[in-house]
């Protein structure tokens, strides 16, 4: 785990929607985007209450925002976290013992064990079995299916694991991140008090690293890259309570 200092004065750019205009100055919350489930996926503006407001607008948006995970088209707006947080950089753990298992698959839906219900706009990387090398991302989810933007070249099946990189946002129930990724404690199970907040995602190989943002790199959904010494990391923060920046 790993201290990142890329965000200048707490700078970042990250999902933003709103049904009306953002203003400069804006103060914002970590709430529901436009998906049908209601991820918390997207940053909205929120009332003058302190103890919600994770984010300030640091520019103004000319027309209405909206965040559509199905299509996919993200806008990430330039805003400034409060207390300027201290950023992490945290890598995926791809063993055996923590991916998930496919049921069954077609050439766009992967069947697995029930599941996180809001994880449209995560990455699937097939990590073993059939087609493996395969990352996808998942333009729509529900408890038990994972829907892939762009079809498999090889479809999965039951031989096939693939490592989940969630979704940008506060995660919800389901499966546990101190599971998920390299170096975090089980305390930091999100049934719980303490949580993390996943910032941006990352894939790191041989040709550099590159953001998981399907809007501006929608070329990383690709495949052959088991041979390729992939590595997977996001950026997050930690949150002592739900109370705390949330929101929520």
């Amino acid at each position: 785990m790993i201290r990142t200092n890329q965000y200048q004065e707490g700078l970042i750019k990250l999902p933003i929607y709103d049904a009306s205009l953002i203003t400069k100055g804006q103060g914002l919350k970590w709430g529901a985007d436009a998906s049908s489930t209601g991820s918390y996926t997207a940053l909205v503006d929120v009332a003058d209450t302190a103890a919600d407001i994770f984010a300030v607008a640091a520019e103004g948006l000319t027309s209405n925002v909206a965040t559509n995970l199905g299509t996919p088209v993200l806008y990430q707006a330039q805003v400034q976290m409060v207390d300027n947080m201290k950023i992490w950089k945290i890598y995926y753990d791809l063993t055996a013992s923590t991916d998930l298992d496919v049921s069954s698959s077609t050439s766009t839906v992967l069947t697995t064990a029930t599941t996180d219900d809001n994880l449209d706009g995560a990455w699937m990387y097939m990590n073993s079995g059939t087609g493996a090398g395969q990352l996808r991302y998942i333009k729509a989810a529900d408890t038990t299916t994972k829907t892939a933007n762009t079809a498999f070249t090889t479809t999965p099946d039951s031989t096939t694991d693939f490592a989940l990189i969630r979704p940008q946002g506060l995660p919800e129930g389901g499966v546990a991140l101190n599971s998920t990724f390299d170096q975090i404690l089980s305390v930091l199970n999100e049934s719980n008090s303490q949580k993390i907040l996943v910032l941006k995602n990352f894939i790191e190989g041989p040709t550099g690293t590159e953001e998981l943002d399907i809007t501006a790199n929608s070329h990383l959904e690709m495949d052959g890259l088991n041979s390729r010494g992939v590595r997977f990391y996001s950026h997050v923060v930690f949150i002592d309570t739900l109370a705390a920046a949330t929101g929520l």
